[in-house]
């Protein structure tokens, strides 16, 4: 079974996306996976990059901004 990917809803339930200050949250590349233990980690599907870079990531040549959410 694939890891499932994860949205994170801010509600207080403790769904908080790990490591909150690293730049992979704003960056396109980013996919976040939830372990069958419910671990949550940052994968990076830029494929010159680690999948799985120490964080948190605070510079990176791969860094792709996401575009403004409209709405």
């Amino acid at each position: 079974m694939a890891p499932a990917t994860i949205r994170f809803g801010g509600d207080g339930r403790g769904d908080d996306p790990p490591f909150p200050d690293a730049i992979c949250h704003r960056c396109v590349h980013l996919r976040l996976i939830r372990s069958g233990k419910g671990s949550v980690f940052l994968m990076c599907k830029e494929p010159t990059l680690p999948k799985y870079p120490p964080q948190p990531v605070r510079a990176c040549r791969g860094f792709v901004p996401k575009p403004p959410a409209t709405g």
